[in-house]
């Protein structure tokens, strides 16, 4: 074997263990396509391509690509409201803003503070929509109703639950969203391993004041309220297995991972004490993916890196392969916040 040969087997070699580690650290998903063209960093995102002379790291653009994704007049015509009337997003990206107006930078030019929670939550926003986008098909309808203040909180969690399933390896389906006729659950995931369609279905508390909701001065005792949630998941009937993801959405007082979890198992003993709901899923993940911090220029976190669920010894449709599954989604939840900072980050080749 000559030099040159081998020197390209222990290239293949570092190729796979790259590939490896970035496989366990940001999931089953496709590699970055991008390049330096004079000053320029280009980079293809789908079938689209762009580039810009300012992005340095990959957050940089993604603080663009969120812009791109939701259109520059409706961008305008937002940023232009009153703070009162401003769309979420728009106030993440002020407080993203405001707290990188405060850190100092380093001798490259770049920040190297830990992210505030409208920072992290502007970014995770970005990468979901980046990691569906590359890798999926980005719908216009999901699209819309991330623009809409009223629809912004449940469509936020079905990109996050879209994501998750590509970083655990599933293909996305939205087929059945062409057929009216009944309610369908959002989307469903192809397990590539058995090739066998799962539906699943997203639905996230609403709170009062988080997420853009209006703060209602009536609703001041808190309850953890996913009955209605989890009533309203089971009146969508697909006739395959079926996966249900519901946000407890927590606010930052509350987020303490034993209570939540003595909170969940009496509100559902209590619910369906003399109810069977066993034949009406496969498995129901409670989540809390939101970020938060203690502080508005505090370090924010993700709370729920490990998920309460219930898996159901009776579903009318059985998951092949059920404990693999589980173990996909779990390690997907669990790389949740991982945000590329170089391009070539999810590049084994570069």
């Amino acid at each position: 074997m000559t030099i040159t040969e081998i020197c390209k087997e222990i290239n293949i070699i570092n190729n796979i263990e790259k590939e490896k580690l970035i496989q366990n650290k940001y999931g089953y998903i496709n590699n970055t396509i991008h390049c330096r063209s004079g000053n320029f960093q280009v980079i293809s995102v789908g079938k689209t391509v762009m580039w810009d002379k300012k992005w340095i790291t990959f957050p940089d653009f993604l603080m663009d690509y969120i812009k791109f994704i939701l259109g520059k007049e409706w961008w305008n015509a937002n940023i232009a409201n009153p703070i009162s009337e401003q769309h979420q997003i728009i106030r993440w990206h002020k407080g993203m803003v405001h707290f990188q107006n405060l850190q100092m930078r380093n001798c490259n030019g770049l920040y190297e503070a830990k992210v505030n929670s409208a920072m992290l939550s502007y970014l995770l926003l970005a990468y979901d929509l980046y990691t569906i986008d590359h890798n999926s098909e980005l719908q216009k309808r999901i699209i819309c109703r991330i623009q809409d203040k009223n629809q912004f909180q449940g469509a936020l969690y079905e990109l996050y639950i879209a994501s998750l399933f590509i970083r655990a390896g599933f293909d996305i389906d939205y087929s059945d969203d062409t057929d009216h006729s009944q309610k369908h659950p959002e989307f469903d995931a192809k397990f590539p391993l058995t090739e066998q369609l799962i539906a699943i279905e997203a639905k996230s508390r609403h709170r009062n004041g988080l997420l853009g909701m209006r703060i209602d001065s009536n609703d001041q005792i808190f309850k953890l309220g996913i009955t209605k949630l989890m009533n309203r998941a089971f009146n969508k009937t697909p006739n395959k297995p079926f996966i249900v993801f519901i946000d407890i959405n927590l606010p930052n007082e509350r987020k303490q991972y034993q209570s939540a979890k003595k909170q969940l198992i009496k509100e559902i003993d209590k619910s369906y004490r003399n109810k069977s709901i066993n034949d009406k899923f496969n498995l129901i993940f409670f989540t809390d993916h939101h970020p938060f911090s203690n502080s508005d220029n505090a370090p924010a976190s993700i709370f729920f890196k490990k998920p309460i669920y219930i898996e159901s010894t009776n579903s009318n449709h059985k998951i092949a392969e059920i404990d693999t599954v589980k173990t996909r989604i779990l390690k997907s939840i669990s790389q949740y916040g991982n945000i590329p900072n170089a391009f070539s980050d999810l590049d084994p080749y570069d």
